[in-house]
Order: C-alpha cells, then sequence, then structure tokens
C-alpha cells in the first residue's frame, strides 16, 4: 500500500506534484488543509487532497476522471487528478467571488426576486443537464456556490462522491437530505434537489431559516410571491424524495413569473393553516384523521361564515410579549481606530486604520484619466473596514517568507526593514494576506479597487489627496521633490499621512488590489465588493510609484499587470475585514 503524502502536514509555500513544474501551495480553503489554491506556472488552481480514511485512492482517481468531463459555465471545471507515489490529488479551477454564506449576509430578511433568479437560474440548468447524464454534486451547500457579479457558481462539484460517507467536515448538515442521515447514504441527484430547495429557501427568507424545521417553521405566504407559487414552493421542500421536483428548471420559471405578474389564487387563511398543519402530519395519522379532520372543518368554516352576535363582539388588548434577546455586539465606533493584531508565531501583523462607511465619487472627476478611469461614478461602502497604515514592508513580508519556506524578494541593493517589499506577485501578496489571517484568526485580503480608491482620497475629489498637483514632502515619484525620487523606494512613511491616517497612498510603490482588471467602469459594482470576470488574466495596480510620474499617482490612475509579474516598483498594502457573521469560509 502507498504512504501518500499527509494533508494535515502541507505548508503554504509548498511544492507538490511534478518536481520540473510543481503547485505551489498558495493558502488552504478548510481548516482541514485538504483543500488549496495552488499556483502552476502563473496559474491558479484548487487542489483537493486524497485522505486515506475517506475511501479507496481507486474510487477518488475513478471519481475524479469522471467528473473533469463536465462542462457547464455554473459550474468551476474540473481537470484530470494527479497521481504518484507521494501525491494524489484533484484539481479544478479557481472560481473567485464570494461564496454563498457571506454573500446572504447583505439579505438576512431573504434577497429580491431578481438576485435569487439570477444566483439560481444557470445553477438549475445545469444540474437539469447532469442529472440526465447520472451525475450530481453530491455536497450543494451554502459554500460550494460561489458569486461572481451576481451569478451562481458551483465549486467542487462531484468532489467527494468517492467518498464512503459524506459527513459534516464535507457539508453543511443542514443541507442534509433524509437519507445520508441512514447507516448506508444513499447519493444520487435528489440530494440535490433537496439542498436546492433549501438552499432556494435561504436566499428568498434569509440564511438563518435553515436552523428552523421546514415541516413546520416556513411561513404561510411570501410578500413577493403568489400564494399559489409559494405553496409550490413549500411542497417541494417536503423530506419524501417523490416531493422533490423534477425540473430544477421548472421551480426557477415559476418564479420568474412572479416578477411580472402574479399567479391568482383563492386561498383563505383558514384554507393555509390547514395546509400548514397538514405538512407536520404523518401519512398514517393523515390517513387516520382524515374524516374527524373534514367534519372539524366543515363545522369551523359554517361557524366562521355567520354573522357575529353584536354582544358578542369583545375588544381584547394584544398579548405583550417581551423581544428575545440580542446577542451583544461591537457597534463599529467602539472598534479601536487603530489595530496591530498579535502573530501566533510571535510579533505583529500591519498596523491597521479603521476607515469608516462612506459614499463617493470613483473614477475621473478632473477630466485628466484615461478612458479606465470612467465614467465617474458613485460607490457606496456600507461597511467599515480597517485598512494597513503602510505598505507591507520588508521586515514584514520576510517573517512570512522564513515561515512558510519562500525566497526572499530581491531589495535591489537598497536595504530590507522598514522599505516596502518589492519584487513580489499578486500570488505571492494573496498568499501573505493568508497566511496573515491564519495567524491572527482573523479575515485579511487585499484592497477592493473601492476600498483604495476611497482610502487614497480621504474624502478629496482632486487628483491627489493634498490637491490637483503634486507637493513636496507628500508623495515619492519621479519628480515629486523627495530625495528617493526617480532613485528607489522610500522607507514607508517617510511623507506626509493623508486624513486618514494612511501613508504612501501616492507613490513608493504601486500597489497590488485584489480585483481584476476591466478596461473601464461599465457595469461596475456601485457598493463595495471585489470586481472578478469570468477570465481573469490581469490584476489591478494603484497608486503610482518611486519610478513614475506624478500623473500615474493620482488617486483615480489604475493600471494592469498579470498576476505572475513582479517589478522593483510593485508592492501591496493589505485590508482586514470587520466580519459581520460568524466563521465565513474563504473563498476558492
Amino acid at each position: 500500500m502507498n504512504d501518500f503524502y499527509d494533508p494535515q502536514k502541507l505548508k503554504i509555500g509548498q511544492h507538490v506534484g511534478v518536481e520540473l513544474d510543481p503547485y505551489v501551495l498558495n493558502y488552504p480553503v478548510d481548516s482541514r488543509k485538504t483543500t488549496w489554491v495552488a499556483d502552476q506556472g502563473g496559474r491558479p488552481f484548487v487542489l483537493r487532497f486524497y485522505q486515506s480514511g475517506k475511501g479507496k485512492v481507486e474510487d477518488f482517481l475513478q471519481n475524479a476522471r469522471k467528473y473533469a468531463s463536465v462542462k457547464h459555465p455554473a459550474i468551476t471545471p474540473n481537470y484530470p487528478p494527479f497521481y504518484s507515489n507521494l501525491w494524489v490529488f484533484s484539481t479544478s479551477a479557481v472560481c473567485g467571488g464570494e461564496n454563498l454564506y457571506s454573500f446572504l449576509g447583505k439579505y438576512p430578511d431573504g434577497a429580491p426576486l431578481n438576485v435569487v433568479i439570477s444566483l439560481f437560474d444557470n445553477i438549475a440548468k445545469a444540474l437539469d443537464q447532469v442529472h440526465k447524464n447520472g451525475l450530481f454534486h453530491g455536497h450543494l451547500d451554502l459554500s460550494a456556490i460561489h458569486v461572481v457579479n451576481g451569478l451562481g457558481i458551483m465549486t467542487g462539484f462531484g468532489s467527494h462522491n468517492w467518498m464512503k460517507r459524506i459527513e459534516e467536515s464535507e457539508m453543511d448538515a443542514r443541507l442534509f437530505p433524509p437519507e445520508y442521515l441512514k447507516k448506508d447514504q444513499k447519493r444520487t441527484e435528489a440530494a440535490d434537489k433537496y439542498a436546492f430547495m433549501r438552499l432556494l429557501m435561504a436566499t428568498l427568507l434569509g440564511e438563518s431559516i435553515l436552523d428552523k424545521d421546514f415541516s413546520t417553521g416556513l411561513p404561510d405566504t411570501h410578500p413577493n410571491l403568489s400564494e399559489a407559487t409559494w405553496g409550490r414552493l413549500v411542497e417541494w421542500c417536503r423530506e419524501n424524495e417523490r416531493h422533490r421536483p423534477k425540473s430544477l428548471a421548472e421551480v426557477i420559471r415559476i418564479i420568474r413569473a412572479n416578477l411580472y405578474k402574479q399567479e391568482t389564487s383563492d386561498s383563505s387563511a383558514t384554507k393555509r393553516a390547514v395546509k400548514r398543519y397538514v405538512r407536520t402530519l404523518s401519512p398514517i395519522k393523515l390517513t387516520i384523521g382524515s374524516i374527524a379532520a373534514l367534519s372539524v372543518i366543515a363545522a369551523f368554516a359554517f361557524w366562521a361564515n355567520r354573522p357575529p352576535a353584536e354582544e358578542s363582539i369583545v375588544a381584547t388588548q394584544p398579548q405583550q410579549t417581551q423581544p428575545p434577546e440580542e446577542p451583544e455586539k461591537i457597534s463599529f465606533e467602539a472598534l479601536p481606530q487603530v489595530l496591530e493584531e498579535p502573530l501566533a508565531s510571535g510579533g505583529t501583523a500591519p498596523k491597521i486604520e479603521k476607515v469608516p462607511p462612506a459614499t463617493f465619487i470613483m473614477g475621473d472627476q478632473g477630466h485628466l484619466g484615461d478612458d479606465n478611469e470612467k465614467p465617474a461614478h458613485e460607490v457606496d461602502i456600507p461597511r467599515g473596514f480597517y485598512i494597513s497604515k503602510y505598505e507591507v514592508t520588508f521586515n514584514q513580508y520576510d517573517k512570512f517568507a522564513k515561515a512558510t519556506g519562500r525566497p526572499l524578494p530581491l531589495d535591489n541593493g537598497w536595504g530590507r526593514g522598514q522599505r516596502p517589499v518589492i519584487n513580489v506577485s499578486w500570488y505571492d501578496a494573496k498568499a501573505y494576506t493568508a497566511w496573515i489571517s491564519s495567524e491572527t484568526n482573523a479575515e485579511y485580503r487585499l484592497p477592493t479597487e473601492i476600498e483604495w480608491e476611497y482610502s487614497a482620497r480621504a474624502d478629496s475629489n482632486t487628483a491627489f489627496w493634498y490637491g490637483d498637483t503634486v507637493k513636496a514632502g507628500y508623495s515619492v515619484c519621479d519628480s515629486c521633490g523627495s530625495q528617493w525620487d526617480g532613485v528607489s523606494t522610500a522607507p514607508v512613511g517617510s511623507q506626509a499621512s493623508n486624513p486618514l491616517g494612511l501613508f504612501d497612498m501616492h507613490g513608493n510603490v504601486a500597489e497590488w488590489i485584489e480585483d481584476c482588471y476591466h478596461d473601464t467602469y461599465e457595469g461596475a459594482p456601485t457598493q463595495n465588493q471585489v470586481w472578478l470576470a469570468n477570465q481573469c488574466d490581469s490584476r489591478v495596480l494603484r497608486g503610482g510609484s518611486w519610478f513614475d510620474i506624478p500623473r500615474v499617482g493620482r488617486s483615480s490612475t489604475r493600471y494592469r499587470a498579470e498576476p505572475e509579474l513582479k517589478a522593483s516598483n510593485w508592492g501591496f498594502r493589505v485590508v482586514r475585514i470587520i466580519q459581520q457573521s460568524n466563521d465565513l469560509s474563504k473563498s476558492e
């Protein structure tokens, strides 16, 4: 029996696979370190490693090869597995976006119908298509769907179907169909339909509905759906397999019909109450009680339709109940303005500054910019965030590189220490944020374009936060008036900070951004989010550098670079997310 590498021993920066063209592990997606984002030849992939305790390696390989044939826009592509005496793993494309759990945090009481349809339309069509071929996802839950530009995309399709059992480590137990709870798990496309309907309800009603018993916990109506449509959705959510929808595309079709004209129904409150009661009955109880129930309903209907006697009408005061106690939350205002979190391995993370929620005009406002800065548009940042006061330094990056076995980037002979780290790719920057996240148990990432530009502007609408022309003592660039202009980087914080307490937003080093590059702002998000693309060949750089002319360092200037490239005038800073919900999974 082969002694395959234990996934628990995998580390950031480790090389796996073929020695001549290895995958380099960037960061783990799950806490068990069985799924990783890795880089090979400048391209990112998701690697899922074989776990010997879950099943046979032959089943793992056969399953991975089978699901590599699945092709659909709503399914992240899978590729043939890698197999050697040491390494066994499957590979798939990186999806990006945010997972459905995180996305639904924006809609605690349910999303609008157009959002629901956009999320699930392609997923429904994809599942219907692959189910005809006897294939199925198998562990569909809130982390297995990612939202990219408003569209739902399934990740890890079929990746766990080789296992002897799907357990809570692979899938949210709230989405387990009844057949998964049996000793011998029965896994078919019916499990996908069960999970799909529950995820749909979580999107329509809010994620917390998954904590309730669907047989009694669903509301009698939905404000945006006709009674007939809602009744069908509730029926399709029943546990028995025979109640599950035959076509998921049909589910979305009847929801879409409600965007234009609601279906008519003569249901009354009495009928809805009876239907709700019937849903809770077992088939045996329903049969025994049917005659008695009909008699009671008839009597009730006769009584309900009788005109009330005047003397029997009594006005009653509504019963007052105490609202449930809300868990104590720390308000944004109560959070520290400046934070420097300790690392598990010793030392501290980069010092970060709190930036409040805001609305601002993003893009070229002075008619000085390029086409990719247009059109200028209003953007909302509904939640505050933390961003590092300084660009990440060599001291900070070198600690990460040594801890993870990565090569130290060159400093071009200018010195390390408090100078901003240079000669790092976008992938290097992402790996650093993943390491900081694991060291602090918080979520760090690169800034979005929206976060970066607002932080650079600091409520200004001029080319630079301090005006429309450069001034000595405020920026490091070619002809900005500093001793480092056109020569080298400067130690971070050598120039004045902006009103938000941030240094070097204009010049010193250009900074990697989380977003994919887009040629213009047409179709850009109007609320703070990572702006991704189906084809993400380039990432964004912002802020200009010691090497660039002043125009390149303006607040609205943006330019592209392939994520594997490195340069002596490129670095990065980090954002720390202020969580609104607990335990959000990382994005693939």
